[in-house]
């Protein structure tokens, strides 16, 4: 017997432990050596993460600024600030990273762009992720909670006069849409890449039959409703203009999510779907499109 169907076997005579395991996968940060094993699968070509992990890495090596506050929760939350320059610019890019993810493998494959631009760059690690603190992922409910309170943080550091992009990858696209109607006007607009709708919609294709039980498990141990997570009236009801960016080929999050998002978009918009991109690959996989599409936002909506 191979090592995967004895995994399997162990599984099936503990109905107990799969769940527990299971929901420890889905929601909590520290996964089980079991379920990753089973489930944590790579989903990009192997050229998308050396210029992951290449941008991230060379990021590393630059000046920062580390900042601390406390969520509502009582969690302590790190963010990172990277000056463009000897002094602060007053424009910022606010890069939210993803699920099972930290700033710095995001902001890596932004960095450049952004400082080329003359923004200064800043990037927290979300709940349950990196160097902040906290055990349970919220789907963008405690996220977008968290990422409120930084924008609060980073006015009454900086100033009112600060000028924001909001600018979300995955989990973090999600939490920038779920943000947007509450957001300062210090943010003058927002782009979701590869963000979701719902967490429910994902949920239930990864979990089948053994959702129901997660979700409600998640109630208990989480101590929020998956139904939070859904940003629709959020992005009705949004204070920014919107770029949604999306890969065709996702198969994390539906590519058929961006176009539900876009409709739902009540003010100024743009989109860009990549063919044969992944998730979270348009930077990658068309970088000149990506740059034009981000340079018309900054024309327009920053002075």
């Amino acid at each position: 017997m191979n090592n995967k169907k004895m995994l399997l076997a162990a599984l099936a005579a503990s109905p107990v432990y799969v769940a527990a395991d299971i929901y420890r996968f889905t929601f909590l940060r520290r996964r089980s050596l079991l379920s990753t094993a089973l489930f944590d699968r790579k989903t990009h070509e192997e050229g998308y993460y050396t210029y992951r992990d290449g941008a991230a890495e060379r990021l590393r090596s630059c000046v920062r600024l580390c900042y601390t506050i406390r969520s509502e929760r009582g969690e302590r939350l790190q963010g990172f600030y990277f000056p463009c320059g000897a002094k602060f610019s007053r424009k910022i890019a606010f890069i939210v990273h993803g699920y099972h993810s930290e700033h710095i493998e995001t902001a890596g494959m932004l960095f450049e762009y952004y400082h080329s631009r003359g923004f200064d760059v800043f990037a927290p690690d979300n709940t349950a992720s990196g160097k902040s603190g906290g055990r349970v992922f919220g789907y963008d409910v405690f996220e977008s909670a968290d990422c409120l309170r930084w924008l609060s943080f980073l006015k009454s550091e900086f100033g009112s006069n600060i000028q924001i992009i909001m600018h979300g990858f995955s989990l973090g696209g999600a939490t920038v849409l779920k943000m947007s109607d509450r957001v300062p006007d210090t943010v003058k607009f927002t782009v979701s890449d590869s963000g979701f709708i719902d967490a429910r919609e994902l949920l239930k294709r990864r979990l089948g039959p053994l959702y129901k039980s997660m979700y409600e498990l998640n109630k208990l141990i989480g101590g929020y409703d998956l139904a939070d997570s859904n940003v629709s009236e959020n992005v009705k009801n949004s204070r920014t203009p919107m770029l949604i960016v999306h890969g065709k080929d996702d198969p994390t999050v539906p590519f058929s999510m961006a176009p539900r998002i876009y409709e739902l978009c009540p003010g100024e918009k743009d989109f860009l779907y990549t063919d044969k991109a992944k998730h979270i690959e348009t930077m990658y996989a068309a970088p000149e499109a990506y740059t034009k599409k981000l340079d018309d936002f900054i024309k327009r909506f920053i002075k």
